[in-house]
């Protein structure tokens, strides 16, 4: 009789503590168990990303997992898994009806050179968590031949109506920058290095940055560039693809700190490097700076009529972390600690 009412007290105990971890659950589930294809306007998007490189580039977790969350209070609503994308390639980019990403699939990261069967595409999942490849960007078929017509590398307006791409490499003749319909997958335009070469002369070769979407998607705006130096700047308006595109300043260095504000084409620059890329170089840079009593000049620089004027000068070590808060108002710091603001006037 003893033995029996133990065996009762642990069933009931049990099924407290089922029941206990059941309401847990219930009460801390998400408020929906499915998602619609597009997120809501009190919705966003995010994922989690690497913590060791969360400051430098972003990266994120590995597998990806897409959270939707409440735009008030930050709860969770939903969320899916991806697989097979690689933590050093192109970010996702999180748009309203699509997370679109770089996968590649039989990927050997041992291998320098794939095995047949090796495919790499852009991906887009709608945030019901289905996906689908909307883009194939290079493959080996079965047969070893390689196919790599567009560089790894891509953009989504925030539109989601266009696809830009980088196809060939930098010194191939057919070296261009690709804006695709992204549903049809036409060619919208085509940017060729060689045409842009031809048509002005203080513009030399480099590659073409993909630039970012500005006035809602209106214009795509980014650099052609040759390492830690930005040889130009240029913008293409979205649907009549007019183009306009300017040489960077004839004195500005590679690794200079520097920042551009499109709608107004003044790019604000330093004379001397912060980054070459090795620290012994960018640290000798500075020291004979010194030695020749020389200070680093912010200057701005109209891309248009190319005036250039100087705004502030500091010890040859100092960064000036400049960043505009309008499309006249340069934001830079002195090393005393203050801001400054210097307002272009038209």
């Amino acid at each position: 009789m003893k033995k029996i009412i133990v065996i009762f007290g642990v069933i009931v105990l049990l099924g407290l503590v089922a029941g206990g971890i059941y309401c847990y659950l219930l009460k801390n589930k998400p408020e929906e168990s499915d998602h619609s294809p597009c997120l809501a306007d009190d919705e966003f998007a995010d994922y989690p990303i690497d913590e060791k490189y969360a400051k430098e580039i972003k990266t994120p977790k590995i597998p990806l997992i897409i959270f939707i969350r409440d735009s008030i209070t930050d709860k969770e609503k939903f969320s899916f898994q991806i697989n097979d994308i690689e933590s050093r390639g192109p970010r996702p980019q999180l748009r309203k009806c699509g997370v679109y990403l770089v996968r590649r699939f039989n990927y050997d990261p041992q291998k320098t050179k794939q095995d047949p069967g090796y495919k790499e595409e852009i991906w887009r999942y709608r945030y019901d968590g289905t996906g689908e490849s909307i883009f194939l960007l290079a493959e080996k078929d079965m047969s070893g031949v390689f196919k790599a017509e567009f560089a790894g590398i891509f953009q989504v307006d925030p539109n989601e109506k266009y696809l830009v791409l980088e196809k060939k490499y930098l010194g191939h003749e057919d070296y261009a920058l690709i804006l695709k319909d992204i549903d049809t997958l036409e060619d919208l335009f085509v940017l060729k290095l060689r045409d842009i070469l031809a048509k002005n002369s203080e513009i030399v070769s480099g590659s073409f940055g993909l630039g970012i979407w500005l006035e809602n998607g209106e214009y795509l705006c980014g650099n052609i560039f040759s390492g830690a130096l930005d040889i130009a700047y240029g913008c293409i308006k979205a649907g009549t693809w007019e183009t306009e595109i300017f040489p960077s300043p004839p004195d500005i260095l590679a690794g200079v700190e520097r920042t551009i504000t499109f709608k107004s084409w003044y790019l604000a620059y330093v004379d001397i490097p912060s980054f070459t890329g090795m620290d012994i170089i960018t640290e000798q840079i500075i020291e004979e700076a010194k030695r020749d009593g020389r200070q680093k000049n912010l200057f701005v620089y109209n891309l248009i009529n190319r005036k250039k004027i100087k705004i502030a000068s500091a010890d040859p070590e100092w960064r000036f972390n400049i960043k505009w808060i309008s499309d006249t108002e340069l934001e830079y710091e002195m090393p005393d600690g203050e801001k400054k603001v210097y307002t272009i006037e038209e």
